[in-house]
């Protein structure tokens, strides 16, 4: 399987557009301060922090191939990755294996290409699946800290993802009894075999999918300024 690389994304008339992502990181500067504390704190200890940034990526990067690999039925081919990156990797990956097992996870589509014609903006869900009757939107994570801004991102990939899939809007779930789609970040631990389930409520998902929608609109803005 090869190396994650950086999609593009284009609308029906072939326009290249941002990612979900990239206008998030753009257009918010929520968490300024805690990176500006973090980078002080790395050049205090004597640490490069753009190379500790390089390989915690690389390290989130790997954790996606294994589980995307797992769940396709796909072996992984970790060579392109140093060992330490590779072991920290794998001690993340087994805390998806622990969760999955425990809450009978069923992935149905990993690594989704998702396109909005009225946003004009892409993005890639990590994966969509269910536990139960339940429709989740999942994000998985390798970093300490669960921020605002995932709650955004998965609001939009949930909107977008419905607006492509009308059955699994809120209005068809709940037509059907059943509880509308609403998203989950996985932190997963890179020394010790734990994860971190954070649920993001359907209230969580409109609010970020209205955050997004005023990203949008300020980032058209600032491209007018």
């Amino acid at each position: 399987m090869p190396k994650k690389r950086r999609p593009d994304y284009k609308l029906k008339d072939g326009s290249k557009v941002k990612s979900v992502t990239t206008l998030i990181g753009s257009q918010l500067g929520w968490n300024k301060q805690a990176l500006l504390n973090w980078t002080r704190r790395m050049c205090l200890e004597g640490i490069d922090d753009k190379e500790e940034l390089r390989e915690a990526g690389q390290i989130g990067t790997l954790v996606h191939l294994l589980i995307e690999g797992h769940q396709k039925g796909l072996n992984i081919d970790t060579r392109d990755f140093t060992r330490n990156q590779t072991e920290q990797a794998m001690v993340a990956f087994g805390g998806y294996i622990e969760w999955a097992e425990k809450v009978k996870f069923k992935p149905h589509k990993s690594e989704m290409k998702l396109v909005d014609e009225s946003w004009r903006v892409g993005g890639t869900a990590d994966c969509i699946g269910s536990i139960g009757d339940d429709l989740i939107m999942l994000d998985w994570k390798t970093s300490k800290y669960l921020y605002k801004e995932h709650k955004i991102q998965l609001g939009a990939y949930i909107k977008m993802f419905e607006d492509q899939y009308p059955k699994a809007s809120k209005e068809a779930r709940d037509n059907k009894g059943l509880k509308p789609m609403y998203g989950m970040v996985l932190r997963f631990e890179k020394e010790e075999l734990k994860f971190h389930q954070h649920i993001i409520k359907r209230e969580k998902i409109e609010a970020g999918i209205k955050a997004f929608d005023s990203i949008v609109n300020l980032s058209r803005l600032h491209d007018e300024l």
